[in-house]
This record gives structure tokens, sequence and C-alpha cells, in this order.
């Protein structure tokens, strides 16, 4: 809460003459040993300890040149929160003014926190503006101090109780596709109707819908405070509608399947396709695949598909996406595509579609994401193998839900708060049902996929985030209630590693042998059928735009859940390096295989380069 620091060690002090690491040393100032004090002063005053006492001393030592600065702080008692009462609401229904209560009735037992009052005041204003009351605004705070009973009383006052309601939506848009665009479709999507409470939570998600269009370069929806009569207020929607098709090129930085991949793209977007904000999409794309353990001197030499050091895919998709299904604020898309990836293990072509409903759902409630789909997927993939190839062939039928709650401060750099995913998966059923249709037995296997994933944020500052503690856990499991494990698709069992996961080994290196029944050969690419995985790391930034990492990641997969043994459990840790762009950050892990299940000879005695180093390179945050 100071300014007042302590100068680095002679470590920092070095590498900052010369580079944006490390720190510059920090020299004494006595000017400012009156702000430090007010500082310690307002932060105890903001906690509850309003007769709290603050004194100074320095200690000068002329010989080594350093000055000891001690702050003395006679704390007092904590004061609670007594009563409160509210000014300037007295309009309020009585069912709404219940729930405000609620917000800003606090905790007897427990000390009085400028911080809780602060944020439980802007629940009650974030309330208000989303049940009508679009001028409510927070005026002040007095707290009234009873030092002999330790005790605070608040006044709380607001201004701008009045409801309001939706008179009209008018449009007003320009841009090269404005005439393209009609306004009734435009008044559907927004979903904002005569008579409806003002909502500003609604307006937003409106905005969101309107965007996800395509249609507008720039868009915004606002009341016209001006013609505001007896209680209702006009919406006008102003935006940039932008030409109707467009082609971009495109280059691919990804870490999608625990690999860094780079790649280039064409787009060929239509917007308003056949009307109702309908964008058809036609995307074709290519790329290398896992670069960082490519070997790019047999790129141009003698690259196949059984070539095991270069790793790439293709892909080709035609999508349609519409944002407003049913009637109904749901986003709507089908795929359909045809993807060819070649990793280290085998070499996949999937041919399929998939439609999906994604839900609008607000941003207060606990779980707001809510995705449904069906996909229908061919998938044929052969293992190259020494003197011949083993092949699969496998025809899927998935209906899944993916829940997700986020509650992190920030998608880019989270620093506090947590996010959970939930996955489930039926797999086969259909392709189970049409075969008994058509009187033919379906011999692949029936199974559920639930993948749970949750991470969470702690900083260990509360001047910045450049410091915070973050974890990660997930566990997975694969369940066949029909036909046999095996005939389990390797595309939907899980495996382990890479520059997302347990950074100490290569993508998808950690996963149970399994002998195969075409050939009498183990083959160690089939995957497991439960998952743990987890990682622990210390993050930390030098200034905005170069940060450093500790971590450790463990993991591994199985053949079942009874087959979990904790001693097969893989550890690594390592150090990363991190560079804050502007659109997302670049990373570089160097990891250590800390304990290796498969491999238990003596750490010490394990060649470095060969059994123990790794490095990963990624984009964005390993969770």
């Amino acid at each position: 809460m100071i300014t007042s620091q302590e100068t680095p060690i002679w470590l920092w002090k070095f590498l900052n003459s010369f580079s944006p690491l490390g720190k510059s040393p920090e020299y004494f100032d006595s000017l400012i040993i009156e702000s430090d004090e007010r500082s310690i002063h307002d932060f105890y005053i903001a906690n509850g300890f309003f007769n709290m006492q603050i004194e100074h001393t320095t200690t000068i030592d002329s010989l080594e040149k350093e000055v000891t600065l001690t702050y003395m702080i006679s704390e007092g008692i904590s004061a609670k929160v007594q009563s409160v009462k509210l000014i300037g609401l007295d309009n309020l229904g009585s069912e709404i003014s219940n729930e405000v209560k609620g917000i800003l009735t606090f905790d007897s037992t427990k000390r009085f926190s400028q911080n809780t009052i602060k944020s439980a005041i802007d629940n009650t204003i974030l309330l208000l503006e989303n049940n009508g009351y679009m001028l409510i605004k927070y005026d002040s705070t007095i707290v009234l101090q009873d030092t002999l009973m330790n005790t605070a009383s608040l006044l709380i006052h607001f201004y701008g109780d009045k409801k309001y309601y939706i008179s009209s939506l008018e449009v007003d848009k320009k841009g090269t596709g404005a005439d393209k665009v009609e306004n009734e479709m435009l008044q559907d999507i927004v979903g904002i109707q005569k008579g409806d409470i003002y909502s500003l939570e609604k307006i937003r998600l409106s905005q969101v819908r309107l965007f996800r269009t395509g249609l507008f370069s720039s868009v915004i929806i606002n009341p016209s405070l001006q013609d505001t009569v007896n209680g209702t207020v006009p919406m006008l929607l102003s935006g940039t509608v932008g030409p109707m098709n467009e082609f971009s090129p495109e280059i691919i930085i990804n870490n999608q399947l625990n690999t860094f991949n780079v790649g280039v793209a064409a787009v060929i977007l239509r917007k308003n396709f056949l009307g109702n904000a309908r964008k058809l999409t036609i995307n074709a794309s290519a790329g290398l695949s896992d670069i960082v353990h490519s070997n790019f001197n047999n790129l141009g030499k003698t690259f196949s598909l059984q070539d095991s050091t270069i790793f790439g895919f293709f892909e080709g998709v035609i999508g349609i996406e519409q944002p407003y299904v049913f009637n109904r604020p749901i986003f709507g898309t089908f795929n359909a595509y045809l993807k060819y990836n070649k990793d280290r293990t085998s070499n996949k072509r999937s041919l399929g579609g998939k439609i999906s409903f994604e839900f609008e759902l607000p941003r207060y409630t606990f779980i707001n994401y809510l995705n449904t789909y069906y996909n229908f997927e061919i998938v044929d993939e052969t293992f190259p193998l020494t003197g011949a190839d083993l092949k699969l062939s496998e025809s899927l039928s998935i209906l899944g839900a993916e829940l997700k709650v986020f509650k992190a401060d920030d998608a880019i750099y989270p620093s506090k708060g947590y996010n959970l995913n939930f996955l489930l998966e039926e797999a086969n059923l259909l392709n189970d049902v049409i075969g008994k249709i058509i009187s033919r037995d379906f011999n692949g296997a029936l199974f559920y996929r639930t993948v749970l994933s949750a991470s969470g944020y702690l900083p260990t500052s509360t001047r910045n985030n450049f410091s915070l503690f973050a974890i990660k856990f997930k566990v997975g499991n694969i369940q066949n209630y029909h036909g046999n494990e095996i005939d389990i698709p390797s595309v939907k069992k899980f495996t382990v590693g890479g520059s997302n996961s347990v950074r100490g080994w290569k993508a998808r290196e950690l996963a149970p042998t399994e002998q195969s029944y075409q050939l009498n050969k183990p083959v160690s690419i089939v995957g497991g059928t439960f998952l743990i995985e987890g990682s622990f790391e210390f993050r930390h930034k030098f200034n905005t735009e170069i940060g450093a990492v500790i971590f450790t990641d463990y993991g591994n997969t199985w053949l079942g859940s009874k087959s979990f043994k904790p001693d097969e459990v893989a550890v690594s840790s390592g150090l990363g390096i991190r560079y804050y762009s502007s659109f997302a950050p670049f990373r570089l892990d160097l990891a250590v295989k800390s304990y290796d299940p498969s491999n238990r000879k003596n750490f010490f005695k394990k060649s470095f380069f060969k059994e123990l180093f790794e490095f990963q390179i990624g984009i964005g945050e390993a969770f």
C-alpha cells in the first residue's frame, strides 16, 4: 500500500541495467513518508480500524549507505457494521426493495470493510439498472462511527429511483451494406419490445447478438434520454453495416490438441445469407502441428504420410450461422467438414457435420454458457507400423452438452476468480437405433464421455495483478455400456502431454499401450478412458509486457478408473517466460520430468536432454 520499497537484490539490479528484466534500485526519499503514512491510515480506516495510530522511525547506516525505515502501527479493535439506512430509494416496489435490502445487509459479526460495501453497492446498481431504473446513481456513504462500542452505522445515498419502460426501438444504420439489411430483422434480433422494462443486461446481450451476425463494423443501442415521457424511453440502434461479401487470408497460431500450431487459411464470408442475418462461411486451412518437435530438414525431402517427424493438418469447412433460432435468442451453427490430421501416432481423416445451439445466459447467473450439439462423423485412422499398416474406420454419432461458469476477471490474463467447465457426451446411440430399425447389428461401442475441469486464480497483492497463484484440475471418464472398450475411437479417448497439459512430455505422449486386435503388436496410440490432470503456477509480471512463471504439472491416463494408480501419475516442473502482446500472451516453457512412472531410474543418473528435458511454445496462458 506504500510507495517506499526495499531495494532489490544485486542480481535484479544487474539484469535491469541492460534489459527489461529485473528491477531498478530503490532510493530513500523522506518526502514520501507522509504520503506512506496517509496511505496506511486510509487502508486501516477502510477496513474498520477507526482508532488506529501510526508512527515511523529511520535508522541511517552511513557506512553502508543504507536506511532502515520502520512504520509502527497500533491497530486498535476493528468495528462491526451495526445498521444500514438507504436514502433515495423510496419509489422501489416491495419485491425489488427486499432484494436491495438483502444485498445491502452486512454480517454484524464481521468487521467493517469498505471494499465489501462498495461491491454490494455496485451489485445494487446493477440489479436496479436491469429492472427499469435507468437513471439510478450512487451518491455517497456516510459512516457514523461509535468508537466506544466499535460499531459503524451506514447512511447510503442514491438518486434517480424512477422506473422506465421501453416505448419504441428505432434503427439508424449506415455503411456500404446498409440497404441490404432490413430494419424489421434487426429489431427481431435485438428482441426489445414496446412495453418491456428497461434492462441494461438485456441491451448488452442484444448488442453481442448483433455483433455476432458479422453485419456491423460498429453498433450500439442507447436510450434517447431527451425523449423520456411518463416513465417511458425510446431506444435507438445505431450501427455501421459493412459489405455483404468478404474474402480474407488468415495466419493461424493456436494451441489446439496441446501442440503449438502455425498455418494459413482462406475465408469467404457471405453475410445475411438468404436473409435472417445468416452467415455463410467457407474456410480452407492448412499448416504444421507441433512445430517444436518437427524435423524441418525432412519437410522438402521425404515428407509423406509415413514420415513420423513432420506433423500437419488440413481442414475444409462450410458453415452457416444464425443468431436468432426458433424466434429465441439462441445462436445456431451448422458445419460440414473434411479434416486431415497427421501426428506422431497416426494419420486421421474425418468427414462429418455438426449442428449446435448456444443458449444466451446472463452474466450474473452461476452457469453463464450452455451449448448443446449433435455431431456425426466418419473417422478413418491409419497407424504406420513396420512392415504393415493398422487401419481403423469408425462412424460416430455424438449428442453432447457443454456448461461453463466464467467467474474470472479477464479472459486473456485472469488474475482472480475461477472458471468451471463440464462436458457430457453420449456416443453412437443413434447409430445403434438405426441399425435395429434396418435389422442390422451395430458392432461399435456405445459410450458416454464426461470431462470436468476447474481453474482458480488468487492474486498475491492488492496493489495490482502482477503476481498470482493459479491452479487447474481436470478429470475425465469414458464408460462404454455396449460393445468393447477397444472399439471406442481414439479421437475420443484421453491423452496427456503437451504445451497446455503436462509440459514435461510431448503432445499426447502419456497414453496407455493396448494390444492391437488386428496385428500382434502393442500400439501406444489408442489413449485412455480415465484422465486426471492438473497444474500449479506462480505467475509474475515484471512489467506490462514481460513475465515469468514457475509451474508444476501432473497427470496421466488409464484404461478405466479401476486401473488408476497414484504412483503412475507423471509429474513435471519448470520455468516459463511470457511476452504479453496486445492480443495474447506468447510463452516459452522449459520443463523437467520430476517423476516419470515409466522410467524410475535414479533422477540424477538420467540423461538431462534425452530423458528429462522438454520445452514447449504456446500462445495464451496454459489455462
